[in-house]
C-alpha cells in the first residue's frame, strides 16, 4: 500500500475552500441582519434613539430583533475560525501569519461582545421599561443602565472590534494580497481599512454616519471579492 504524505503547502491549501466559505457566510449573515433589522427597528439609525423610543420598539419587534442580532452574532463569530483558515489559505508565516490570526480573533470576540447585549440584556430592559407598573424612578434607572452599557459594549464592539482590530486585520491581508499579485484587491482593502479606522475619530467627538455606513458596505463587498478570489484559486 502506498501512503502519500501531504506537503505543508498542500495542507495549507486545504484551508482555501473553508476560508472562502466563511467569508461568504459572514457576508450573507451581515446582510441578513440588515434586511431583518432595518425595517423592524430602523437599524442602524435607531442606535442613536433615546431609550424611551428604542426600548418599546425592541419589545414590539422582539422576534425580528432576536433573529436579526443572532444573524449579526454569527457574522462576528465567523471571523474567529476565518482568521485561522485565512492564514493557511494565504500561506502566511511569521509575524504576518500571527497578526492575521490574532487580529481576526480579537475582532470577532470584540464584535460578538458588543452584539450579545441586544440578545440578552436589552429585551429584559425593554420589558421592565414598558411594564405598566414601572415607576418614573425605575424608568430613569433603566435609562441609565441602557446608556452606560451601550457606551461600554458599543465601544468594545464598534470601536475596538470593527474600527481598530478589523481595520488593521484588513491592512495585513491587503499587504498579503499585494504580495500575491492581487493589486486591485490589495488596494481596495487599504481603502476599506482606512474607512474602518476613520470610525475611531468618534473617540474625540468626530462622527460621520455616512462614513460609518460606507465603511461597513465597502468592507463587506471587499470580503466578498476576497471570497471569490479564493474560490477561483481552489
Amino acid at each position: 500500500m502506498t501512503h502519500v504524505l501531504s506537503t505543508p503547502t498542500q495542507t495549507r491549501r486545504k484551508g482555501v475552500p473553508g476560508a472562502a466559505g466563511l467569508l461568504l457566510l459572514q457576508f450573507v449573515t451581515m446582510w441578513t441582519a440588515f434586511f431583518i433589522l432595518a425595517p423592524a427597528i430602523n437599524w442602524p439609525a435607531s442606535l442613536d434613539e433615546p431609550p424611551s423610543v428604542i426600548l418599546p420598539l425592541i419589545l414590539d419587534q422582539s422576534t425580528a430583533v432576536f433573529a436579526g442580532y443572532l444573524s449579526y452574532l454569527i457574522h462576528a463569530l465567523a471571523l474567529i475560525p476565518l482568521a485561522i483558515l485565512l492564514r493557511d489559505a494565504l500561506e502566511l508565516d511569521g509575524a504576518m501569519g500571527l497578526a492575521v490570526v490574532a487580529l481576526g480573533v480579537l475582532a470577532g470576540f470584540a464584535k460578538a461582545f458588543g452584539i450579545v447585549r441586544w440578545l440578552f440584556l436589552m429585551p429584559g430592559l425593554a420589558a421592565a421599561y414598558t411594564d405598566p407598573s414601572a415607576s418614573p424612578a425605575t424608568k430613569d434607572a433603566i435609562e441609565v443602565v441602557y446608556g452606560a452599557f451601550n457606551a461600554y459594549a458599543g465601544g468594545v464592539g464598534e470601536l475596538l472590534g470593527v474600527g481598530l482590530f478589523a481595520g488593521i486585520w484588513t491592512i495585513v491581508i491587503s499587504v498579503a494580497m499585494l504580495r500575491r499579485g492581487s493589486r486591485w484587491l490589495g488596494y481596495a482593502g487599504f481603502g476599506a481599512a482606512a474607512l474602518l479606522l476613520s470610525t475611531l475619530l468618534s473617540v474625540v467627538g468626530i462622527e460621520s454616519p455616512i462614513m460609518l455606513t460606507l465603511s461597513g458596505i465597502l468592507w463587506q463587498f471587499w470580503t466578498l471579492a476576497l471570497a471569490i478570489s479564493l474560490w477561483r484559486r481552489a
